[in-house]
């Protein structure tokens, strides 16, 4: 089964430009760090378990703030 668009877009799709962000900020983030070298030794505390940690933080408090919106502001009378 053959699969054309009708109306085609001049640009990539949604999906296609956060991959490419994605890509280049790690592509620049990798040549920053071989750049720099020590001159950032004042940031090691930015390890993968403070990004997991900060994740989780942010998704309980988003949490709570949906679930007390819900609660006190959705009344059906």
């Amino acid at each position: 089964m053959i699969y054309t668009k009708t109306n085609p877009s001049a640009g990539p799709c949604h999906r296609c430009r956060i991959i490419r962000s994605y890509v280049m900020f790690t592509l620049m983030l990798v040549i920053l760090a071989v750049v720099a070298g020590d001159k950032f030794s004042h940031i090691n505390f930015l390890t993968p378990s403070w990004f997991a940690a900060a994740i989780v933080g942010f998704g309980c408090v988003s949490f709570l703030v949906k679930l007390i919106s819900w609660k006190f502001f959705n009344k059906i009378i």
